[in-house]
């Protein structure tokens, strides 16, 4: 794997474990709770940033097709700690068997994205995916620290 790719596939990583530290012991209630009227639960936002993050930083930056049904992703809960850590797992090894089959000249290369009607470069669709998960990351630490007053 390039380094680039390495480096994206760390940060990654990174803001896995901290969505981890954030979401140890809570049960699934806390996991399905929903703060305000026009929020997601953290079972949502970790199924959502999970789905973009192989959307963009998988398929859309390989090239490949996607089945992505983004509406799904919102209607998700009953999912357990254990669940997560899976889904989080599954989505890393997803990003890196993708990676793996990057160069950095493809950075470069122009991708379309049909669900949204764009092209972007790999690039930026990697970085997208990126700052996709840190906001996030942010939600799921806010609404833990609403849920524990």
């Amino acid at each position: 794997m390039e380094q680039y790719y390495a480096d994206c596939y760390d940060r990654f990583t990174d803001l896995h474990k901290q969505i981890l530290v954030a979401i140890e012991g809570l049960d699934v209630e806390a996991l399905d709770w929903v703060p305000a009227g026009n929020t997601n639960s953290i079972n949502v936002l970790v199924t959502h940033l999970c789905a973009a993050e192989r959307f963009w930083a998988a398929d859309i930056a390989t090239g490949r097709s996607s089945d992505r049904i983004r509406e799904n992703e919102f209607k998700v809960s009953g999912l357990g700690n254990h669940d997560l850590v899976q889904l989080l797992d599954d989505t890393r090894q997803t990003l890196q068997d993708a990676f793996e089959q990057l160069a950095l000249h493809d950075l470069h290369t122009i991708r379309h994205s049909a669900q949204h009607d764009m092209h972007v470069t790999t690039g930026w669709a990697i970085l997208h995916a990126l700052e996709h998960t840190a906001t996030h990351l942010g939600h799921i630490q806010l609404t833990v620290q609403l849920w524990e007053e």
